[in-house]
């Protein structure tokens, strides 16, 4: 028998989420580690809080790192790869420790490349806005094409924040046990208001302090020439001075030269994962900052809607395995395709002066970037040997370095890992 209708407007769940999202939670059994059968005919929203976090910085731990691996895989088992929609915090609506949170998207980045997703979207770190969220998923869902698994990836306070208040809506009520511990994880499956179940489990995963090791195959020739070339106009009077960028691509993406949602594919995870160390040694130590644009910009996909993760969670491998904070260039400073604004922000103003800058960014973007450094910035003929980025090349490392008279530099090296040595699957745990 079909299941009928779920019917609640977004103005009487929100005003009463409101009263309630500070009212005592509900208590329920929790349940332990186990695999979770969920209903294939209703709408299950998997809530996967942000796993073990750096206490002084915006990145999970290496524990946390090795949470979110493990718990990628399982939650794989749970959904069947019967994905709705994957969706997790904005950064930006988070601050900790004067960083925009990335715990929580870092969390599942691993169950969405292990199904070839990307993020759909990034939520506010906002109980009511999240409220707002599903309910307009339970207000399109009387045509059942809503039905499936959403999986929504937030801090913990945030999700029983939500839970709590919803629980206690008309029609909508169910006991909620609050997440107390980073194994926890909740599901909310709706098939009708007479079928709503809720339930927290126990992930089971002890997670190893030690950064994972994946051997991958170095010493691949470079793909471009090395060239090192000098700049030959007059260095403008507010460039940066003694200052070192190395501008890196996101790893491997586009599964086919037609689809694209704005994460990279299980080839690149090896690489991002893997190369930490290789990029360590190229910049010769520990860069002062690394940078890139933000997972929550939006990306514009020919199939369905995403934000473009791949340069942040790209370099976050790095960040975390060398407990270093990763800066991030929100949309409203400049979007990831200005390249005139890229220039400006990192090249000149005397911020970097006497720094090294790691930076994670889109290719075609650094490529006019340079470009635009040397033509505009300096006001010289662009250099004929300068190399163009390759839409196949995922391996090369850009050097962009001044003298103490601003006087620039450009050299290409790359971590010699070619693409055709890294599996097509991704790695398991």
């Amino acid at each position: 028998m079909r299941n009928k209708p779920i019917a609640i407007t977004l103005i009487t769940l929100m005003g009463l989420v409101i009263a309630a999202c500070n009212n005592g939670g509900n208590t329920s059994t929790t349940t332990q580690a186990s695999i979770p059968q969920l209903n294939q005919n209703a709408i299950n929203f998997i809530f996967v809080q942000s796993f073990e976090s750096n206490s002084t910085f915006n990145n999970l731990s290496i524990q946390g790192f090795n949470h979110s691996l493990l718990f990628g895989q399982l939650l794989n088992q749970i959904t069947a790869s019967q994905i709705a929609g994957i969706y997790a915090l904005n950064p930006a609506s988070d601050i900790v420790n004067n960083y925009p949170n990335m715990a929580a998207i870092q969390s599942i980045e691993n169950y969405a490349v292990l199904n070839g997703r990307g993020i759909n979207d990034t939520l506010p770190n906002n109980p009511h806005a999240i409220a707002s969220f599903i309910s307009n998923i339970l207000s399109n869902s009387s045509t059942g094409s809503t039905n499936g698994n959403y999986i929504l990836a937030l801090p913990a306070a945030t999700i029983n924040a939500t839970l709590n208040g919803l629980s206690s809506v008309p029609n909508l009520y169910f006991n909620y046990q609050p997440l107390i511990n980073s194994n926890q994880y909740a599901i909310l499956s709706i098939a009708n208001m007479a079928n709503v179940t809720m339930n927290t489990y126990t992930d089971g995963i002890t997670p190893s302090n030690n950064y994972p090791q994946l051997k991958l195959t170095t010493g691949a020739q470079c793909l471009e020439s090395s060239v090192v070339i000098h700049s030959t106009g007059t260095p403008p009077a507010n460039i940066n001075t003694n200052e070192t960028v190395y501008f890196v691509r996101h790893v491997e993406a586009h599964p086919t030269n037609n689809f694209d949602n704005g994460n990279y594919v299980c080839q690149g995870q090896w690489r991002a994962i893997g190369a930490n160390s290789i990029l360590l040694e190229i910049m010769g130590g520990m860069p002062d900052y690394v940078y890139s644009s933000s997972p929550a910009d939006e990306y514009d996909s020919s199939t369905f809607p995403y934000t473009y993760v791949r340069p942040s969670l790209t370099i976050n491998p790095f960040t975390i395995q060398y407990n270093q904070p990763l800066n991030l260039i929100e949309s409203t400073q400049f979007a990831w395709g200005n390249y005139e604004s890229l220039v400006q922000y990192f090249f000149t103003g005397n911020e970097f002066n006497n720094k090294t800058v790691l930076v994670a960014w889109e290719h075609a973007t650094i490529d006019n970037a340079v470009q635009y450094l040397f033509t505009n910035t300096y006001n010289q003929t662009l250099p004929a040997n300068l190399p163009t980025w390759s839409y196949t090349d995922y391996d090369t490392v850009w050097k962009l370095q001044t003298d103490g008279q601003g006087n620039l530099t450009f050299s290409n090296t790359c971590e010699g890992i070619a693409d055709q040595t890294l599996p097509l699957s991704c790695p398991l745990f």
